[in-house]
């Protein structure tokens, strides 16, 4: 699984198939998962502005700086990819799965 976008075309991913299964599971679903290390990063799913989020930075609905993804939250905060996560720059964020 890679995350990834218009400000770092390369992005994050994750290669452990037990840990893909379980992120994808938790966003397909609405339910939280993690905090898990994998690939050098901390990943996790849970509840943010009435959505779920996607998280390589290990915090969930937090303002940080990394890789973040909130597409049901409803504000400014929709995230971000290597960068603000929270009234971030414009751009295109790409979750991808890969089997």
């Amino acid at each position: 699984m890679t995350v990834r976008g218009s400000v770092d075309p390369v992005g994050v991913s994750v290669t452990t198939a037990s840990v893909i299964a379980s992120l994808a599971l938790a966003l397909r679903t609405s339910t939280a998962y993690g905090t898990v290390t994998s690939n050098g990063r901390s990943w996790a799913v849970g509840s943010c502005g009435g959505g779920y989020e996607l998280s390589a930075n290990g915090a969930v609905c937090s303002c940080t700086t990394g890789y973040d993804v909130r597409p049901c939250i409803g504000n400014a905060n929709y995230g971000g990819i290597n960068g603000a996560t929270c009234t971030g720059v414009t751009q295109t964020m790409i979750v991808s799965f890969t089997f």
